[in-house]
């Protein structure tokens, strides 16, 4: 068998590298639908309003995990996390699907964002504990650590690929693509799941 590096041994184990390698292309698509939440915000709403109307996007995004919070730990602990976690991936891509839809035919007003952006942040708040807990599952107790850091180190580098993308794929084919761009990115942790 072939012996993996330390500082990726977690990777070893197969269901560990491909929820690794599928919530990688799910964050980054995250971050590039973030990014893109702002820039179509800032195009819908006038000059005078664009400092309001963005703080507004951060609000209605951690309003729903404050509140979902104290109860998404508990949800992961007492159904199965896999499911938990299917599901949860299902209806976060159903709403990037939404606003692809809304932003290719034209929406013209801001509230419909805000909803949809609160209520990914809802499903999200209920993903963080689900995914947390299924980790210790994959892998064994002793590249625990190991597979945290991976973890990461999957955030930290869709933080930086997401917005990236976000500009190029808006730039080149508008705000509904970078939408539908993450609606797909869902697709790869929902078939790992199933």
């Amino acid at each position: 068998m072939k012996s993996w590096p330390a500082s990726i041994v977690a990777l070893q184990h197969r269901n560990f590298r491909l929820l690794w390698v599928g919530l990688l292309l799910s964050f980054s698509g995250s971050m590039m639908q973030n990014a893109a939440l702002l820039w179509h915000v800032s195009l819908l709403v006038p000059p005078d309003r664009k400092a309001i109307a963005l703080g507004l996007v951060g609000l209605v995004r951690v309003a729903p995990i404050i509140v979902f919070s104290m109860v998404s730990g508990v949800v992961a602990d007492a159904l199965d996390r896999r499911r938990v976690l299917l599901i949860t991936q299902t209806l976060a891509g159903l709403v990037a699907l939404l606003l692809a839809v809304l932003a290719y035919r034209g929406l013209a007003a801001a509230w419909p964002i805000y909803v949809l952006a609160a209520l990914g942040a809802a499903v999200s708040a209920f993903d963080l504990p689900a995914r947390q807990a299924l980790v210790p599952t994959l892998v064994p107790r002793e590249q625990l650590p190991n597979a945290i850091n991976l973890n990461s180190l999957l955030f930290q580098t869709a933080s930086v690929i997401g917005p990236a993308m976000a500009g190029g794929v808006i730039a080149a084919s508008g705000v509904a693509a970078a939408y539908a761009y993450n609606a797909a990115s869902f697709g790869f942790v929902i078939q790992i799941g199933r």
